[in-house]
């Protein structure tokens, strides 16, 4: 049930995070450049929650997977010698830590609590006080700052780009000779077979032709939304680096649009 929560939880911030991006492509369409940065602020902080989430079902599902080992742990003590390499240490330390940082999924408390009660309470306050063992990762989704000016100027970009509507500091992306790239509305827009042995596409993507190599860029997120694809010199000559643009004519950008022009007026 926990993983079932995280996992709809999920899906519920994705939908939420689709309609403010939206939103703040209405505030640069109409030149409120400041409110829209104030928007994304906010924006990239449900961005790190969403990540957090996504981190803590990995974790569910890996105690889940080796339930036995966890029921066989006897104490602090066996849970350091013998399970750090099997990750289930690490697990723990973060689900006990995170519970805090995700009051909306009430069945991980439940989770937190059934470990509270297996290893003391000596054990949760050493972990929720002083931060003993939780992972890196799991304390900088938990302790989200203001975002840094680089950051909601990349994320302002993207929206810009995928929106097409204006923002100030938008620029175009220098493209590499060495690797040939193309940008395609869809991946069976892409044509026939160049040759080439791999492919690269965006994440989700599906290549319409068969290539011995594909790969997929990782998901956009807080952490890799400014950073490109890298190929390494040996071999980029042999790749095509498709990007697929973002379909954005559905129902509600079309509405979003009717909202365009009527200000326009």
């Amino acid at each position: 049930m926990c993983i079932q929560r995280l996992r709809y939880a999920q899906e519920k911030q994705q939908s939420l995070a689709k309609k403010s991006r939206r939103d703040v492509a209405q505030l640069l369409s109409e030149g409120k450049e400041l409110k829209a940065h104030y928007r994304i602020e906010t924006l990239i902080n449900e961005d790190v929650h969403e990540e957090l989430l996504d981190i803590l079902e990995l974790y569910c599902e890996l105690l889940h997977a080796r339930i036995a080992l966890v029921n066989n742990v006897t104490d602090e003590v066996d849970l350091i010698e013998n399970h750090v390499d099997d990750g289930i240490n690490e697990a723990i330390r973060a689900v006990i830590y995170a519970v805090l940082h995700a009051p909306e999924i009430k069945e991980l408390q439940q989770v937190r609590d059934l470990l509270t009660f297996k290893f003391g309470q000596d054990f949760y306050r050493a972990i929720v006080d002083e931060k003993v063992g939780v992972p890196e990762k799991v304390l900088k989704k938990c302790s989200p700052n203001l975002p840094s000016e680089e950051l909601v100027t990349l994320y302002l970009r993207e929206i810009a780009t995928a929106y097409e509507v204006p923002y100030s500091k938008s620029e175009k992306p220098a493209l590499d000779d060495s690797a040939e790239k193309e940008t395609v509305s869809s991946p069976e827009d892409s044509g026939s077979d160049d040759g080439k042995p791999i492919v690269a596409l965006d994440s989700g993507s599906v290549s319409g032709n068969k290539h011995p190599i594909t790969v997929q860029r990782p998901r956009k997120n807080s952490d890799n939304i400014g950073v490109d694809l890298k190929v390494p010199p040996s071999i980029k000559k042999d790749i095509r680096v498709k990007t697929t643009k973002e379909n954005v004519n559905d129902t509600d950008l079309d509405e979003l649009k009717k909202r365009f022009a009527a200000l326009r007026r």
